[in-house]
């Protein structure tokens, strides 16, 4: 599929209140210029998408600079015709943060009142400047309210300040390897890093521009680069492409060489030579003033100063929200996306939840897109469900147990089949878990919010009590701990149904005991060398778990498509009769 084809940089020059913009810290800026891009289709009510970037990102996120020849758009696989972020649909925006260094005011830009670089005199901003910054770009624009606002990493904590602030503003969001707040080891980089940068001579205390400046902190920036960088990779995805590796011309490189790196203390291990890259890179596009004003805001921005609490800041939120972690990331790792899902859970909010399994670390927000543009896909997008008439028969046990109105949840849902037949027939709210990522984007697509789940793991994210209903569906038998599912489905709902295939079955017991071979059926269609069942339920055995539980056997239906299990049933032997069971329990009081 084709990109946006040509972006340019464009710049507005905002329309700012008498006096210039004031400040979170009192300091002033009489002018305010943005930076950005757009591209997609043509700007309508409802179809606007704004793109928070990433810390040292810009406004480039899809598409050719004028002259080149080659996409080099920083999500180019994420942004563009047919993609997750799709054009054909959307109009697309991302402009460069306030205090940056790629076109938006900042440190570089000059000083209306000097006209030199600000350098120094730059004032300090916070999160709630810059968001507003984009606000008023927004609205100059044209722009009087988002389809959906997106932001990873640093662009996502610029998110849950805009969303808990404006809560109006947009009728989706996306929040990408993010967090409320950084954590303690977070900060700690970020800290460690504007040392570097401040503790280079050659800073000047800010104003090293101008011929005469001796080139600027180019060593201060370049160990925060290097530095920020690894946090960027899991330690997996570092050991597996350097490891202990030399570069491969070190044994050739000259005396002089070699001996002007022992006396530096550097080595030939292919990651230091990896790092100096990455930071010589850096120097050519970012500015040390920039960084150390952003890093700054990034660092000091906690919802809880104003709020209290990431509870009461999430209450306030109105948009339906995808959160993505990622494993592997080191510096906003799955426990804070969590955290953000449990408190939107907590506050009734609407809420998608998915964590994917790359492994490569933070950067693969950007560099491992192929799932995450799956699920951004599926959340931006709804497709037309058809219910299908054997889709409400095979299911029809399973609905006549559900109140009309319920809120549930399907654990282990797939394509969110089960779901869309209950909110046709019964119009629950109906959420899903599901871990594998293709039936997850199909479920989301189709309007439910979703959770990124692996039943044997529990639940942790879900509240006490948050749902009327947990449904099991055919899956019981497919898990390690069967009786650690049913404790988390009762501790996240009232009652539970559960529905599994009976391996007391007259058809099964006959099977083995005429052929010696387990049987293969459309109740259980596997061989037993490739079935996910690994454990054979039966009915007895379901009724002892429970009252050994302490749990009470609301009702039990007993399912058969043939006409000797029918009969079976009629009679009252259902452990014999059954092909399958569903049964709805709860806790006994």
């Amino acid at each position: 599929m084709g990109g946006v084809g040509t972006v340019s940089l464009k710049k507005m020059k905002l329309n700012l209140p008498e006096g210039g913009l004031r400040l979170s810290y009192g300091g002033v800026l009489k002018e305010v210029e943005v930076a950005y891009e757009e591209c997609g289709a043509p700007l309508a009510d409802g179809n606007a998408v704004y793109i928070c970037h990433a810390l040292t990102g810009d406004a480039h996120v899809a598409g050719c600079k004028p002259g080149e020849d080659k996409p080099s758009g920083w999500w180019e696989g994420m942004v563009g015709p047919g993609r997750a972020v799709d054009t054909d649909r959307f109009h697309v925006i991302c402009a460069n943060v306030l205090g940056g260094c790629s076109g938006t005011t900042g440190p570089m830009s000059i000083n209306p009142d000097t006209g030199a670089p600000y350098g120094s005199a730059f004032p300090q901003y916070t999160f709630d400047d810059a968001v507003d910054v984009f606000r008023m770009f927004l609205r100059q624009l044209g722009v009087k309210r988002l389809y959906a606002l997106i932001g990873g990493s640093y662009g996502g904590l610029q998110v849950v300040n805009w969303i808990t602030r404006y809560p109006d503003d947009m009728e989706k969001v996306c929040l990408i390897a993010t967090s409320a707040n950084l954590n303690t080891q977070a900060i700690a980089f970020s800290v460690m890093s504007r040392n570097s940068i401040t503790d280079d001579p050659k800073w000047k205390g800010g104003d090293y521009y101008g011929a005469d400046a001796g080139g600027g902190p180019g060593a201060g920036l370049a160990a925060a680069r290097q530095l920020a960088h690894i946090t960027y990779l899991s330690r997996e995805l570092l050991q597996r492409k350097f490891g202990r590796r030399l570069q491969k011309n070190f044994v050739d490189a000259p005396a002089s060489e070699r001996a002007e790196r022992d006396r530096l203390f550097k080595t030939y291990f292919q990651i230091e030579s990896y790092l100096d890259y990455q930071a010589l890179k850096f120097l050519r596009r970012f500015d040390a003033n920039s960084y150390l004003h952003i890093t700054r805001s990034m660092d000091l921005y906690d919802p809880c100063d104003r709020y209290g609490s990431l509870d009461a800041a999430f209450a306030r939120v109105k948009a339906k929200t995808l959160v993505v972690s990622y494993a592997g990331d080191i510096l906003f790792p799955r426990w804070q996306s969590e955290e953000i899902a449990a408190s939107l859970m907590r506050a009734g909010k609407s809420v998608t939840y998915c964590h994917l399994e790359s492994g490569t670390g933070h950067d693969s927000f950007l560099t491992d897109i192929a799932d995450l543009s799956k699920i951004v896909g599926g959340f931006l997008g709804r497709r037309s469900v058809k219910i299908m008439n054997w889709q409400v028969r095979h299911n029809r046990n399973v609905l006549d147990m559900v109140k009309e109105g319920a809120h549930v949840v399907d654990i282990g849902c797939g394509d969110g089949t089960l779901l869309n037949v209950l909110r046709e027939e019964k119009n629950v709210r109906g959420d899903g878990v599901e871990i594998d990522v293709e039936r997850f984007e199909e479920a989301l697509a189709d309007g439910h919010d979703m959770f990124w789940g692996d039943a044997d793991e529990g639940f942790a994210v879900i509240p006490d009590g948050y749902y009327d209903t947990a449904i099991v569906s055919d899956t019981l038998q497919e898990v390690r701990n069967p009786r650690g599912l049913l404790r988390e489905m009762l501790r996240i709902a009232g009652e539970a149904i559960v529905t599994f295939p009976n391996f007391a079955a007259y058809r099964i017991r006959l099977t083995l005991a005429c052929t010696g071979r387990l049987p293969v059926s459309k109740q259980l269609p596997f061989e037993w060398y490739d079935t996910p069942n690994i454990h054979c339920v039966t009915l007895k055995d379901f009724r002892r778990l429970c009252d050994k539980e302490g749990y009470e056997i609301k009702e039990v239906k007993a399912e058969s498509r043939h006409f000797l299990g029918k009969i079976l049933l009629a009679l009252g032997f259902k452990n014999l009769g059954a092909s399958r069971i569903v049964a709805r329990i709860a806790r006994r009081r």
